[in-house]
């Protein structure tokens, strides 16, 4: 919402709310629903039409799924999972420093072993992959025990339609996002328990009805505004706030002609509410300064002036259904033959007949037979061993086609799953594996981008939950775990290295300030 048109109470906000839910329900329905039928899809699922299914149950007709999706998604997701992204902080202005940005990286990957980060990573990769979209959440909660210290954490988020964003965002990483919910359907007795004294009421919105007779619909709420300060410039080309200024020249160390320039700027301020159909339930500030819902896109493309994202999948769907039909045919086609494996008249079994029975499970060296006569005297010919059941050569040459088609859709060949080929050297191997790792890149590289906005935000957020002197819980790149005292002086064992809060009086060797100073995150990517 534009910081100049802020909701005055309660009623207003929850209207302003539920304008922008039924919008985005009516901009994302049509995505939502492709890509969950894509998500069942690739697990097996509605890979024939439906009337095709009951005519054929009708008939008494086989309609097989024989899946060849599933491997190549697994695939894709096994490489991320043996490549995993990392996030790297680094100084940006003279106020931040190598030292302190080591320390933000260690308390991130704290962060992520804590909130066990790779399934959320992973959770949202899966999705992108089956789906065409999935969501990464960042959230705070209360320490354990008695303490009123708050801890961050990193959370996956199973169901990929369950978030909504504002439709006007563009930026891969969802660092542009201005609104956003995330909501759950909870049964009548979860909601009476957590919400004893809300009534259940009826509400739908153009799409959606948000209570029914098992389920209440809840939302969580995040949406950013913008407040207005001074901020000013003094002559040693420091920035301030005009109240932080204020509070130096009150205190004398600063002078008002020291300060050469101001401005008006604008600071972002997320709010977080929790609501249902009918009203606000609960109202926070988020800590932040960004929406802590970070999405990991699939497929991207712009059709008719909307921006859409596919899953791995949708345009192996039809080869797929070819599959599955060519192979039902073809095992139907076989199953019809006749597999009586001797024809001969009446009575051509009479005498030997339990030979003849176990002719298929013996080594028998020889056989023998009754001869029978026709009508005029004759012998009827002797028995005659039928030729093998046949396959359809057409038939399995489709299902052939159909699998290759499968893989042409994907972009990765039968080397990129292990399968010999022509290639014959090492190097010439690799290559063909590669050329297949570089067609579903994306989904890699699209995954690293919203690592490196969950970074973004941790570094933003650790700052503002963690601004006491503590000792703060990092992790070295070698996962060792070390204590450190942020947010005052330290003092370093010259033997051990180890880092302890200095005392009064004593001789600091550093102090880790983790409000000052600006600093920039990327994602790099390991080996695979």
């Amino acid at each position: 919402m534009p910081y100049d048109d802020k909701p005055k109470d309660d009623e207003e906000m929850h209207k302003a709310a539920i304008t922008r839910f039924t919008e985005c329900e009516a901009y994302f329905s049509d995505e939502y629903e492709e890509g969950r039928e894509d998500s069942d899809f690739v697990q097996g699922i509605n890979q024939w039409d439906e009337a095709d299914v009951t005519q054929r149950n009708r008939e008494r007709r086989p309609s097989l799924v024989i899946n060849q999706l599933l491997p190549f998604k697994n695939q894709i997701l096994n490489n991320i999972k043996q490549a995993r992204p990392a996030v790297r902080v680094s100084p940006v202005d003279d106020k931040a420093d190598i030292d302190t940005a080591e320390v933000f990286q260690g308390a991130i990957r704290a962060i992520e072993r804590q909130s066990k980060a790779n399934s959320a990573y992973d959770m949202g990769a899966s999705n992108a992959i089956t789906a065409g979209r999935g969501w990464i959440r960042i959230g705070t909660d209360y320490a354990e025990g008695l303490s009123f210290d708050q801890d961050i954490f990193i959370e996956r988020v199973m169901n990929f339609e369950s978030v909504y964003i504002n439709p006007q965002s563009t930026s891969i990483d969802g660092s542009d996002i201005e609104y956003a919910f995330i909501f759950d359907d909870i049964s009548h007795e979860e909601y009476k328990s957590r919400f004893p004294d809300e009534e259940i009421v009826e509400f739908a919105t153009s799409d959606t009805t948000w209570t029914d007779e098992n389920t209440v619909r809840i939302a969580e709420y995040f949406y950013k505004e913008f407040d207005e300060r001074e901020i000013v410039l003094t002559d040693n080309d420091e920035v301030l706030t005009r109240a932080e200024a204020d509070l130096l020249i009150e205190s004398g160390l600063l002078e008002e002609e020291s300060i050469i320039d101001t401005r008006t700027a604008k600071f972002p301020v997320i709010k977080h509410c929790l609501l249902n159909g009918e009203k606000i339930l609960e109202k926070t500030d988020w800590a932040g300064k960004y929406i802590p819902i970070v999405p990991v896109y699939g497929e991207e493309a712009y059709v008719d002036g909307k921006r859409v994202s596919y899953s791995l999948i949708r345009q192996a769907k039809d080869p797929q259904r070819m599959f599955n039909y060519w192979k039902t045919a073809s095992t139907e086609f076989i199953a019809l033959q006749q597999k009586a494996p001797y024809m001969a008249p009446v009575g051509s079994f009479k005498t030997f007949a339990q030979e003849w029975e176990n002719a298929n499970n013996r080594n028998l060296p020889y056989l023998e037979y009754d001869i029978v006569y026709d009508e005029n005297g004759m012998p009827l010919p002797p028995p005659m061993k039928q030729p093998p059941i046949m396959g359809s050569p057409s038939m399995m040459q489709e299902a052939i086609g159909s699998s290759q088609d499968i893989r042409n859709s994907l972009g990765m060949h039968d080397e990129g799953q292990g399968a010999q080929s022509n290639a014959v050297s090492g190097i010439a191997i690799r290559n063909r594996q590669i050329t297949g790792d570089n067609a579903n890149f994306h989904f890699m590289d699209n995954l690293s981008a919203s690592i490196a906005q969950v970074g973004c935000i941790l570094v933003d957020l650790i700052p503002k939950i963690y601004s006491k002197r503590k000792m703060l819980r990092i992790l070295g790149e070698d996962g060792e775990p070390e204590n450190v005292p942020i947010n005052q002086g330290f003092v370093k064992d010259p033997e051990t290295g180890d880092k302890r809060a200095a005392k009064q009086g004593e001789k600091i060797d550093g102090i880790y300030k983790l409000g000052a100073g600006t600093y920039d995150v990327v994602c790099d990517v390991g080996a695979s």
